[in-house]
C-alpha cells in the first residue's frame, strides 16, 4: 500500500504543478487580452475584436484549472484517510474494471478514426483548410497511438 501512497502523492503534485502552469497561462492570456496583445501576431476578426475567442480560450483554461482542482483535493483527502486509500486502490486495480477500460479505449479509438475519416470525405466538398485540419488530426491520433503501442510493446 505504500507504493500505492507514493504514486498517489506523485499524482498530487503533478496536479499542483499543472494547475499553477494552467494560473500562470490563464493569466497570461487575460492580459494579453485586456491589452489587445494578440493584434502583433494573429489579424484581427472583421468585427475588431476576438471576443469569441478570448472567450473560448479563458473558459477552457479554466475547465482545465477547475479539473486539477478537483482532483488535488481528491488525492489530498485520499492521502488523509486509510479507508479511502484502500478504496482507491481496489478500485483501481480491479481487474473488470482494466479490462472495461481497455475495451472501451480499443472501441472508441476505432470509432474516433472512423468517424474523423467520414468528416474529411464530407468536408472535402466545402472547405480545403478545415479537410487539411482534420487529415493533421487523424495522423497526430494515429501517431500517438502506434507510440504508445511501441512503448507499451517494448515495456511488457
Amino acid at each position: 500500500m505504500e507504493k500505492f501512497r507514493k504514486q498517489i502523492k506523485k499524482r498530487l503534485q503533478t496536479n499542483v504543478v499543472f494547475a499553477v502552469f494552467l494560473v500562470a497561462l490563464f493569466a497570461t492570456l487575460m492580459i494579453m487580452d485586456a491589452t489587445n496583445a494578440w493584434s502583433t501576431f494573429l489579424p484581427v476578426e472583421e468585427n475588431g475584436d476576438n471576443a469569441f475567442m478570448a472567450g473560448f480560450r479563458s473558459g477552457f483554461c479554466t475547465s482545465l484549472i477547475g479539473f486539477a482542482v478537483v482532483k488535488i483535493i481528491i488525492y489530498a483527502r485520499t492521502l488523509k484517510d486509510e479507508k479511502k486509500l484502500k478504496a482507491m486502490y481496489i478500485k483501481e486495480t480491479d481487474e473488470r474494471n482494466l479490462l472495461i477500460e481497455q475495451k472501451t479505449s480499443t472501441a472508441s479509438f476505432a470509432v474516433t478514426i472512423i468517424g474523423l475519416g467520414v468528416a474529411c470525405v464530407i468536408v472535402s466538398f466545402f472547405s480545403r483548410p478545415i479537410l487539411y485540419t482534420l487529415i493533421c488530426v487523424i495522423l497526430f491520433v494515429s501517431i500517438v497511438k502506434a507510440a504508445f503501442g511501441i512503448y507499451y510493446s517494448k515495456k511488457y
